[in-house]
């Protein structure tokens, strides 16, 4: 995985390139792509949106601890 600051570095170059990075050639990528095209301050606040949500994500599922219905470790 990439780290946070260079992927923003990344972000901050190539928008659509920090977006493939973090999600993939997805919806998020393309409507960045366009979002970049038609001017490049739309691109780069779309891209820092996505970068700020998928971290609050990460963060929200390390505090819940592993999703219900997954098995216990056994007890050794």
């Amino acid at each position: 995985m990439i780290g946070t600051c260079c992927l923003i570095f990344i972000i901050i170059l190539l928008p659509p390139l920090g977006v493939f990075l973090m999600k993939g050639c997805g919806a998020d990528f393309w409507i960045n792509l366009c979002l970049t095209i038609l001017g490049y301050l739309p691109g780069h606040l779309h891209a820092f949106y996505l970068l700020v949500k998928d971290r609050e994500q990460n963060q929200l599922a390390s505090e819940q601890g592993p999703a219900y219905g997954t098995k216990p470790p056994p007890p050794y």
